[in-house]
């Protein structure tokens, strides 16, 4: 950013807004132009990776879900489920501790949310469920260089995502691999 150390970064949110702007193409086309830059100073072994995963939150409500099959929102759904034990046209101040009393799972079979369908609804470590992504990123350990990103949802194991991640970062370093004895023949 060409900042100095004793200079205040610019706030996170014009870092963001900036990025929401760039296209997923822009991001890529980047992020390979970095790596190739690594391979090139010989920062990139790719022999030893990890792979880490976090929790995103969705910028979707989970109060906008609504079922999969009909369409139906969460409150139509709760007022319903009400009707049929004989509490016709509950209000909302009524809807609430009877939604609160009662077991209930949301799952993503049933639900979706119609403005970011691929979120999942997950319950992570702080017990709150809320609408999230999982990222993962697998990092060089020799150099710790990332050299692959993946965001999936977040109802995936870890097993099934982990193969996602590595089969990506399998596929940029033999590339970044290719290139650099590429790079090689030619500067013989």
């Amino acid at each position: 950013m060409g900042l100095s150390l004793e200079e205040p970064t610019p706030d996170h949110s014009t870092r963001s807004k900036t990025r929401r702007r760039l296209s997923p193409g822009t991001h890529k086309a980047v992020f390979r132009w970095v790596l190739k830059l690594l391979v090139r100073e010989g920062l990139l072994s790719g022999k030893n990776l990890g792979v880490d995963a976090t929790t995103l939150e969705a910028n979707a409500a989970l109060k906008a879900i609504v079922r999969r099959d009909h369409g139906a929102s969460y409150d139509e759904y709760v007022a319903q489920r009400m009707a049929n034990e004989g509490l016709e046209e509950p209000t909302a101040a009524q809807r609430q501790p009877w939604d609160r009393r009662r077991k209930k799972r949301v799952s993503n079979r049933e639900w979706v949310n119609p403005h970011d369908p691929e979120a999942r609804i997950t319950e992570p470590k702080d017990g709150r469920t809320h609408l999230a992504y999982q990222a993962e990123h697998a990092v060089d350990l020799d150099t710790g260089a990332v050299v692959a990103l993946t965001v999936q949802p977040a109802d995936r194991g870890d097993p099934e995502s982990l193969r996602v991640t590595l089969a990506e970062a399998g596929s940029v370093v033999t590339e970044m691999a290719g290139q650099a004895a590429e790079a090689d023949a030619v500067g013989r």
